[in-house]
């Protein structure tokens, strides 16, 4: 159900990017990384000789204007002086509105007809073209309102095609339109493609046409920047007759403005720095036509439901899976888009080279915040949880303090013996006991054990055990009994299979005599007379919870005045220093020694300062436990 969930949420994470996609946001700078990508140039076309109306055209024989018609016409009686060496085509890429009134409109055309093979321009002017219905407007489109030809005279004896040339919204030009539908119903195509359709039925080549856009526009490859296709040849120095024929038998030639004051450049996907000449924009177009390098750019829905699928897909590794996982998918997505795009234009195939690419990564960027509100979240519900946890520990840590006895001296009206205890959680709780308590006016219980595990689980064990084995001692003064009957008890409902190590023993206080059991504890340290401590070696059972149905032994120790008993849990032992080194048991004793003469609460705290100053601030993970008696005596009385 959780994995559900992110999926929809990807979904519609999707679903969401492509929709702002659809809206267009990306598209001017999408063209341009298209030209980048897309516009790699090549070699201009040997067969298009372009002849411009250049600066030194306009020098030479004056100003451009009406008089040019006469100029236009000796440039086409060159073109046709030599029939051996005929153009195959030949295209005006000016537009001859209306007649003149001399006889330079009659020159031209005469010069035309002769020639055979010409192309003139013509216009389409487009508007708003509004349907009314019932004396109400329905709809508006654009659509041509006007068409511009040559004067009759001229028209008659060539072949029109358009001149029109529609930028981008951002005026650069990277389509051709194909045809133009007149007002009359006529399609008229555009001048590269009559001159390419002529060439080609020249040399009996077959030519296909391009597939359109909605618009009519197709897309164009450029071959050659701005000036790519300029050999050098003008318009006065063909009339002069410095261009040999050869330099245009059967080929195409192109005659139009190539000078920035006759206002017809333009800026390209060839170079967005650097306009273009109308006269070349046409030479590139034709050679797209010839070449048959035709793309075709793909309807943006069937972009858009690919978009929506590989979005979807990418979303819900990114949502999905961990982030290092989604960063290197996002990655290889952004790689393999380019390459995709690239090699879908080698075939043909224009596609929005930056809308997988960007919508990868604008969702992968809204996944990372995803699993950072999660993170976020998560971290403040361990918070609350540990906040939680914490008030827990603390309430359990003060219940165990509770069942320790914690007062000292615990038995100020008693003089024949000293005792003293500590403990130290390695965390909150523990899982070591202690325990003293007076069984009766004659008896002194002495307790120590250490449970199996750590924290809480043991810390609630250990209440246990110390309850029980309270609760057996009070009509019980055989240290052996009463671990036996505990171990029963315990065992009869321990289904964590825990265990607890324990050395108890009860002292009568009149004699001195002290019993003890030892279920699997670590050896208690004894003090005799004037000697040192020593470790004593008692013999050992297994632990309570172990093993059901054990009878626990005992033995018994004779304390005289002076004598002082020490037992420990392993935590002081097994206590480490940063180099992982033990204290050992060793050293336990050592430190003992050093405080022979000292009271319980001095020898506990001797060892304890010998441990801190071995570990220093390394990390402990055992409960260290100490108890200590140092017995008077009966003789002691109260003052």
């Amino acid at each position: 159900m959780k994995n559900i969930r992110k999926i929809l949420i990807a979904l519609a994470a999707a679903l969401a990017v492509t929709a702002v996609l659809f809206t267009g946001v990306l598209n001017r700078v999408d063209k341009w990384v298209q030209d980048l990508l897309y516009q790699r140039g090549g070699v201009p076309s040997g067969e298009i000789v372009l002849i411009g109306i250049d600066e030194e055209t306009l020098e030479e024989l004056g100003p451009y204007g009406p008089s040019y018609r006469n100029v236009m016409a000796y440039a086409l009686e060159m073109l046709a002086s030599d029939p051996e060496n005929l153009p195959a085509a030949v295209a005006i890429d000016v537009l001859y509105e209306g007649e003149s009134g001399t006889s330079a409109d009659e020159k031209l055309a005469r010069a035309a007809e002769k020639l055979g093979c010409v192309v003139t321009a013509s216009l389409a002017e487009y508007g708003d073209v509004i349907t009314w219905e019932n004396g109400h407007a329905v709809s508006r489109r654009s659509a041509v309102v006007k068409y511009v030809e040559p004067y009759k005279a001229l028209r008659d004896v060539t072949v029109q095609g358009h001149i029109n040339a529609m930028t981008d919204k951002d005026g650069i030009l990277r389509h051709a339109l194909l045809s133009v539908d007149t007002p009359d119903g006529k399609q008229v195509y555009s001048m590269a493609v009559r001159t390419a359709l002529m060439y080609a039925d020249s040399k009996k080549l077959e030519l296909s046409l391009p597939s359109v856009d909605a618009g009519g526009n197709y897309y164009v490859p450029f071959a050659g920047k701005p000036g790519a296709y300029n050999d050098g040849y003008s318009v006065y120095r063909l009339i002069m007759g410095e261009i040999p024929s050869a330099a245009w038998a059967g080929k195409i030639v192109l005659i139009g403005p190539y000078a920035t004051s006759l206002s017809d450049d333009y800026f390209t996907a060839a170079n967005k720095g650097l306009k273009m000449f109308g006269v070349e924009y046409q030479a590139n177009v034709i050679q797209t036509l010839l070449d048959g390098n035709l793309k075709r750019d793909v309807k943006d829905s069937v972009q858009l439901a690919a978009i929506l699928i590989l979005l979807a897909a990418a979303a819900s590794v990114f949502i999905l899976k961990r982030v290092g996982l989604g960063g290197i998918v996002c990655a290889g997505v952004l790689l393999l888009s380019f390459a995709a795009s690239y090699l879908l234009y080698m075939a043909g195939l224009i596609v929005h080279v930056l809308w997988l690419p960007v919508g990868t990564l604008v969702l992968y960027l809204l996944a990372l915040a995803y699993h950072y509100i999660l993170a976020s979240r998560e971290r403040h519900r361990l918070a609350l949880e540990n906040e939680r946890y914490a008030a827990e520990l603390s309430l359990a840590t003060r219940i165990q303090t509770s069942s320790l006895p914690k007062e000292f001296p615990p038995f100020p009206d008693r003089n024949e013996f000293d005792i003293y205890a500590s403990m130290n959680p390695a965390k909150e709780v523990g899982g070591d006991l202690y325990d003293f308590f007076l069984i009766d006016d004659d008896h002194l219980a002495m307790v120590i054990g250490d449970v199996s595990g750590k924290g809480i689980p043991a810390a609630l064990f250990m209440m246990v055990a110390t309850a029980l084995i309270h609760n057996a001692a009070i009509n019980e003064t055989s240290p052996a009994k009463v671990l036996t009957l505990v171990n029963r008890q315990i065992c009869s409902r321990n289904p964590e299979e825990m265990f607890v190590t324990v050395w108890m023993g009860v002292l009568e206080i009149s004699t001195g005599k002290l019993m003890a059991t030892n279920a699997g504890h670590e050896y208690p340290a004894l003090k005799q007379g004037s000697g040192s401590f020593e470790l004593l070696k008692d013999k050992h059972s297994v632990a309570i919870g172990a093993m059901d149905g054990v009878r626990y032994r005992e033995y018994q120790i004779q304390l005289e005045p002076g004598d002082k008993l020490f037992v420990y849990t392993d935590g002081i032992a097994e206590a480490t220093d940063s180099n992982e080194q033990l204290f050992t048991t060793a050293r336990m004793i050592d430190a003992l020694r050093k405080a022979d003469n000292g009271a319980p609460e001095e020898v506990i705290e001797a060892v304890r300062s010998e441990v801190d100053r071995f570990v220093g601030k390394a990390p402990q993970f055992d409960d260290m436990t100490m108890l200590c008696l140092r017995y008077h005596g009966p003789q002691v009385q109260n003052d």
